[in-house]
């Protein structure tokens, strides 16, 4: 009798094998069929749906006055937004001077220091709430409205941060943008039309490029100021001030509408308490109260600073809303 034969034990074995494998294979070619057809029914479902999205809607007056009522729609909601977001906005004051701006600058400058000095917030050297070019020369009178509105809103950015017990503003910046290096017109050439850019002339043997996709430049629909501000606090003074960054209302903070473009925490810390440290008995008084108590107990987490640094746009919104053209 054969050795294969006695072990009757890996025939089965084998045996089972060949026919999980056999069934594996079929499985997985059912599956890889399904999802083939699958996904060539998803291709040519999009593709008849992206022809329909592009072709002409047809000329008769159920189709015209069913589109109609759906762009009135659209731009209405879309007035209803405008008006909403209005609300998170100052108006801008047109005829602001250099003069007045600087002298409201100085103002602010002077009343942060003073509020500051009152809270015990240390403020950085030179502080000038990122303006310090306007606090000796006079900015162009085209940018005066833009840069009032960008200043108060750093100032109560500033404000909001020493009430709520900032120990240290570290940095405060902003960059500096194109409207404010806008020089003014001179005389004569106001009210020239500007020269109209020639048409790029495509080389020989090259087709001309293709028009670009027709789209909203975000200069239409907003308007960044973005300003960067580094400050030292306790968790419970961030969690203020991010709370108010994050849910400014008219109502109840100030007509003003933040971008939290960048946000990175840093703990005073580095390493983690020692929980074995030996606690001496302590006799204390609670603020507010003549009654001493001994403290017993030290706190391992909660007392410590953290670093925070913040990049912020401030959104302003459009006076006018576009209405959408349809063909």
């Amino acid at each position: 009798m054969s050795k294969a034969k006695q072990n009757t034990f890996l025939i089965g074995y084998f045996s089972v094998l060949a026919v999980g494998a056999v069934g594996l294979g079929y499985m997985a070619w059912s599956s890889w069929s399904g999802a083939t057809e699958a996904q060539e029914t998803y291709d040519t479902t999009k593709t008849k749906l992206q022809s329909l999205q592009k072709a002409a809607i047809f000329p008769k007056p159920e189709n015209v006055d069913a589109k109609k009522k759906q762009v009135d729609a659209f731009v209405e909601k879309v007035k209803t937004l405008h008006d909403a977001v209005k609300t998170y906005q100052v108006p801008l004051e047109p005829e602001m001077n250099s003069q007045v701006f600087q002298s409201r600058l100085q103002k602010a400058r002077d009343g942060l220091i003073a509020e500051a000095k009152d809270a015990g917030t240390k403020l950085p050297d030179n502080f000038d709430l990122g303006m310090g070019t306007y606090l000796s020369k006079y900015p162009v009178s085209s940018a005066v409205p833009r840069l009032s509105v960008w200043m108060d809103g750093i100032q109560f950015v500033v404000s909001k941060m020493i009430s709520s017990g900032v120990k240290e503003i570290n940095v405060l910046n902003r960059p500096e943008l194109a409207f404010e290096k806008e020089e003014e017109p001179k005389p004569e050439e106001t009210g020239k039309a500007k020269p109209k850019p020639k048409p790029a002339t495509p080389a020989k043997g090259k087709a001309a490029p293709a028009a670009p996709v027709a789209a909203i430049d975000e200069k239409e629909v907003l308007e960044r100021y973005p300003f960067t501000i580094s400050f030292t606090a306790s968790s419970r003074a961030m969690n203020e001030i991010m709370t108010t960054l994050a849910n400014t209302s008219p109502a109840k903070n100030a007509p003003y509408f933040y971008n939290i473009r960048v946000l990175r925490v840093e703990n005073d810390q580095k390493t983690g308490a020692e929980t074995s440290a030996a606690i001496s008995v302590q006799e204390e008084t609670a603020e507010g109260s003549d009654k001493p108590f001994k403290r017993d107990a030290k706190y391992i987490f909660g007392e410590e600073k953290v670093l925070v640094h913040l990049g912020l746009d401030l959104i302003r919104f459009p006076e006018a809303v576009a209405t959408p053209v349809t063909k």
